[in-house]
């Protein structure tokens, strides 16, 4: 599955289990803002899903339908597509930008419209299909489907910008087979900050990326340890816990470590345990633990030792110069 960026500087995002807002603007002529929703729906009205969450076999078909509302006091025009979800460097769930073509989940959605004009305070329902591909690869495949408006700004330039707002709703689909859950910790270094006290502890700045390389959705857990070559050991404060990474995807993260000691050689472990999504609890889960060994060295009481030998050194030369005198 490939993956790109989701926004440019003209693009905003606003993806969830909509409904949602949506930023200032609209198409209908009004100056005021445009509120607009999308959320998964029944053929007799919403359901309470708050997900499009499909289990299916290579070559399997979907018929299901998405609720766009309008609940501001003018009409607007809205295009309407499907594209891939990825999971962004900041953890979140996020999509494609609008230029970009998707090759997995979201283009195997095929919407009935491309676009509606929903009435103000009013709601359009539009049908979709989902076919599965018979050589869809086992495990999770997300995507999203999004309602987009085309509004116009200006920057603090006050050059006139196009923005095209988004709202969405997430589609989960997961294809028979063999499930692969597996995280991986990569690109872990670590850097030592030492105190300007030199009889004080320094801190540890850590960072790495916890990717996904299995077929299923997981969290993280984290724990980021730094300790000295005789076993005494810092911890960083709790870590924030990665809810959801997609297969193939990676969440940057930096932690930092406070209280070691300028021991010379340290080292920082990363420790992190894969959580199951809702309903996958039965999966077996390994925990991964990377180590990353770097130098500690405490520069500032080095250089008042090394001061203090000089000192004693040059006052020892002049007494033997002097005697010898």
């Amino acid at each position: 599955m490939r993956r790109a960026l989701a926004a440019t500087a003209l693009v905003g995002v606003l993806l969830g289990s909509a409904p949602a807002a949506a930023a200032p603007g609209d198409n209908s002529g009004s100056s005021g803002r445009a509120t607009f929703g999308v959320r998964p729906t029944g053929k007799n009205g919403p359901d309470d899903r708050p997900t499009f969450a499909y289990a299916a076999t290579p070559g399997g078909v979907f018929n299901d339908q998405v609720e766009i509302s309008n609940p501001g006091p003018q009409p607007l025009t809205l295009r309407v597509y499907a594209s891939d979800a990825f999971t962004s460097s900041n953890g979140a769930f996020d999509l494609l930008a609008g230029g970009k073509k998707a090759d997995d989940a979201g283009s195997w959605v095929k919407m009935s419209k491309s676009s509606v004009k929903v009435a103000a305070r009013s709601h359009v329902v539009v049908p979709f299909s989902l076919h599965v591909p018979p050589t869809a690869s086992p495990g999770d495949h997300a995507a999203g489907i999004v309602a987009t408006l085309a509004t116009s700004g200006t920057d603090a330039q006050g050059n006139k910008v196009s923005v095209d707002k988004r709202v969405g709703a997430r589609i989960y689909l997961r294809v028979s087979g063999a499930l692969e859950p597996r995280l991986t910790v990569e690109g872990l270094t670590a850097k030592y900050h030492p105190n300007m006290n030199p009889f004080g502890s320094g801190r540890t700045t850590l960072t790495y990326k916890v990717r996904n390389t299995g077929n299923v959705r997981l969290g993280a857990k984290q724990q980021v340890t730094v300790r000295t070559f005789w076993g005494t050991e810092r911890k960083a404060p709790a870590m924030a816990q990665a809810p959801e990474i997609l297969p193939g995807d990676a969440v940057d993260v930096v932690a930092e470590v406070k209280g070691a000691i300028p021991a010379f050689w340290l080292t920082g472990n990363v420790h992190a345990d894969p959580l199951a999504q809702p309903g996958d609890e039965k999966l077996p889960l390994t925990a991964i633990s990377r180590d990353r060994g770097f130098w500690a060295m405490p520069w500032i009481l080095l250089a008042i030792v090394f001061g203090l030998a000089a000192l004693v050194g040059a006052r020892y030369g002049v007494r033997r110069w002097r005697r010898r005198a």
